[in-house]
């Protein structure tokens, strides 16, 4: 047995099909193309997206939004503000250095607040990190846009390399054992079909 620090934990196969079915929704209803532009998705959606350097030089201790409740860097973080009746997204863009984790970040908070999240887990955060991925690189969209390995669809997606790596390893994996294509998996490969 490897000793390894990390236990991976995967999530039920219904929570699976439950953020891939609204992924896709989202693909379709909003009109997405690839690359996803999560800007655009949240503004769509009619969510605010701020950046954590808007509020540098002002009243605000950076640093409590930087640090979560846990003392780890915070990458995001969402909730609905009252005042405005809509879902404000923050992003910190203070502590990364590339636009593509960025993207990631607000996709995941996306997947927060579509799957109805109401407070911090670990299957929370595994279940928005599922979501951001997959909304950026859908399972069925790697063969038709003809990407080979993991730098195609660095390249195609527009996604950081952990991104790319890892959602190449899901494609093969679902390329390979999925088994029968799912509806939602055939409306979405029809609508990227007609818009390609």
């Amino acid at each position: 047995m490897e000793n390894n620090d990390e236990i991976r934990l995967s999530l039920p196969k219904n929570l699976y099909d439950k953020i891939e079915e609204d992924v896709v929704k989202l693909h379709i209803e909003l009109n997405l193309t690839i690359p996803v532009k999560p800007m655009d998705v949240a503004g769509k959606l009619g969510f605010i997206v701020r950046k954590f350097s808007d509020l540098l030089g002002g009243d605000v201790d950076i640093d409590k939004l930087r640090i979560g409740s846990d003392g780890k860097r915070r990458d995001g973080l969402s909730y609905y503000d009252n005042k405005i009746n809509t879902y404000v997204i923050w992003v910190n863009d203070i502590d990364t250095f590339y636009e593509e984790h960025d993207n990631f970040t607000i996709m995941h908070e996306i997947g927060h607040i579509r799957m109805g999240h109401k407070g911090d887990s670990q299957l929370a955060e595994m279940v928005a990190n599922y979501y951001a991925a997959y909304s950026l690189v859908p399972s069925p969209l790697p063969k038709i846009y003809k990407c080979s390995s993991f730098i195609d669809i660095i390249d195609v997606f527009e996604v950081s390399i952990d991104c790319g790596y890892n959602c190449f390893k899901r494609y093969m994996n679902w390329s390979m054992y999925s088994g029968k294509m799912k509806q939602y998996e055939k409306d979405l490969i029809a609508y990227y079909n007609i818009i390609i």
